[in-house]
């Protein structure tokens, strides 16, 4: 039952460690859990308490805004746009979209 042709291994060395998937030893990737403390909302809600604005983190898991990644990746008019999304204050909003998730 074993194939004869050669398996492309093109770019696969290269690859960088995935956060989302783990190389078994025998080459196989098989989807990581994401880890409850460090990833998916439980981060974005541990960004959000850090700058008091924890009561926005069911707002945000609403609206699919899971991805701490993401979401400090955005630019101010980026963070504006999500802070309306998910319903900020005006004074929220703006705190949100001027320093992210850094505290002022």
């Amino acid at each position: 039952g074993a194939s004869s042709g050669a398996a492309s291994t093109s770019g696969v060395a290269s690859l960088p460690p995935s956060r989302l998937f783990k190389l078994l030893p025998d080459g196989r990737t098989v989807h990581r859990e994401p880890s409850s403390p460090t990833g998916g909302m439980a981060a974005v809600a541990a960004a959000l308490a850090q700058i008091n604005l924890q009561a926005y983190a069911a707002a945000f898991d609403a609206e699919g805004y899971d991805d701490i990644s993401f979401l400090r990746g955005l630019d101010a008019a980026e963070r504006a746009d999500v802070a309306k999304e998910t319903g900020m204050k005006p004074g929220h909003a703006g705190k949100f979209a001027k320093h992210g998730f850094e505290r002022p």
